[in-house]
């Protein structure tokens, strides 16, 4: 307790928030927030009324390089931005310049990086790791322990099966200067389990893609596909289309 408060942090211990609790001064905390044991909440974070964040979870930290490091983060980061009613699981980690909106489900020992961006209704899996610059819009599902590298956007109603990796360059940094880019999934795609999708590519709307397939060309719109490397082996039969909204 003693050195949150000589770190300029505000400390408390009662009613809705717990032990060890650790908050900047210039946070915001709205009324009606509950913050569980050992909760970290730097500077530059808003958290929106009705939002439960569990134990030892860290709110707004700030990246940083070291050792060989190619990408420098940019120097002014807006805050990190937590819509009303949302669930941040025990030992979360999310980064300054990232907006969540609201009712979003964010599991155990996920970490988001800075310049993401998600949805309302947004379910994020136990363990899931997204970096920098993701965007994920409403009522996303992505399950447990998938690992997204930056550049992507997910859009609407689309689900993520568990164990699911994303590229975003191909040449593993061994070309300099190439312009990195995660894939682009649309509306209502369904990924499934341990697939991997390479750098640029485009899985199309309410497209399935089997699991443990590994995708390197872009999946048409309402076709399944299949394999190593992935194929479309057919149209998604009417019956198994994804709503979207």
């Amino acid at each position: 307790m003693k050195k949150a408060r000589s770190c300029g942090y505000k400390t408390k211990g009662d009613g809705s928030w717990g032990k060890n609790v650790a908050v900047h001064p210039k946070a915001i905390v709205e009324p009606g927030v509950i913050l569980g044991n050992n909760v970290v909440v730097h500077e530059n974070v808003i958290v929106r009324a009705g939002t439960t964040i569990h134990d030892n979870v860290v709110l707004g930290r700030k990246p940083q390089v070291a050792g060989i490091i190619q990408r420098l983060p940019k120097p002014q980061l807006g805050p990190l931005e937590i819509g009303s009613g949302c669930v941040i699981g025990a030992g979360a980690v999310l980064y300054v310049g990232t907006t969540v909106g609201d009712s979003t489900l964010i599991g155990d020992l996920a970490c988001i990086r800075e310049e993401c961006r998600i949805g309302n209704h947004v379910v994020i899996g136990r363990g899931v790791m997204l970096n920098y610059n993701i965007e994920i819009r409403d009522r996303v599902r992505i399950m447990d322990l998938s690992h997204f590298g930056g550049d992507i956007l997910i859009e609407e109603d689309a689900f993520i099966g568990p164990g699911v990796c994303t590229a975003n360059d191909n040449n593993m940094g061994l070309i300099a200067n190439v312009q990195r880019k995660g894939p682009h999934i649309c509306r209502g795609a369904s990924i499934g389990v341990g697939v991997i999708l390479l750098a640029g590519v485009t899985i199309g709307e309410q497209a399935i893609v089997g699991a443990g397939a590994l995708v390197a060309k872009d999946v048409p719109a309402r076709t399944i596909a299949i394999g190593i490397p992935a194929r479309v082996k057919g149209d998604v039969p009417t019956d198994m289309l994804r709503p979207v909204l």
